[in-house]
């Protein structure tokens, strides 16, 4: 009978150690003051991010995650498009959208490597003119698993920078699950 309750015992001991370790490799991430969380999950694309709280969302299953400034001056989109197993690196699928912007008549600012959600990213800044008024972007793109996913944000270029600080504490908060 004592050998039982030390199995036991030992047991316990055993799975209460495994659960703090696997509870220590999680990140736990705090919300920032001022900010919402938010979980989208649609057919192929399970994410959850922050965002302030006075943006108004309007994400659905047809556009994905779609979310704008209070005033309207403004939007951020985060999608995923499925890549239907073929091999594309981000390198090809990166030079094609931004072929496609050049000609849309984006000014490119700056392409460095950078990471969304853990993974290996391309970020871009850009400008592009609509009738009389210039717009700067912010871009992530990255490939996981599957899947094209693709970040923006963009607003005025003038007010660009009021938003800059908010907008990579969105990208930090960014975990998208397979």
């Amino acid at each position: 009978m004592k050998k039982y309750i030390f199995l036991a015992l030992v047991t316990v001991v055993i799975f209460s150690l495994c659960f703090l370790v696997s509870a220590q490799d999680k990140e736990t991430t705090e919300i920032p003051e001022g900010f919402v969380f938010y979980h989208y999950q649609y057919a192929y694309m399970d994410i959850s991010l922050f965002y302030p709280e006075n943006w108004i969302n309007y994400s659905s299953q047809e556009r994905g995650v779609m979310i704008y400034l209070p005033d309207s001056n403004g939007t951020l989109m985060f999608r995923a498009t499925p890549l239907f197993g073929k091999e594309y690196t981000l390198a090809e699928l990166y030079s094609v959208n931004m072929d496609t912007l050049k000609e849309a008549g984006a000014v490119f600012l700056e392409s460095v490597p950078d990471k969304l959600s853990g993974y290996p990213a391309q970020r871009t800044l850009y400008t592009m003119k609509f009738g009389k008024d210039t717009l700067k972007f912010i871009r992530y793109d990255s490939i996981i698993g599957d899947l094209f996913y693709s970040f923006s944000f963009n607003t005025q270029e003038a007010e660009f920078g009021k938003y800059l600080n908010d907008i990579i504490k969105i990208v930090r908060s960014i975990k998208i699950n397979q």
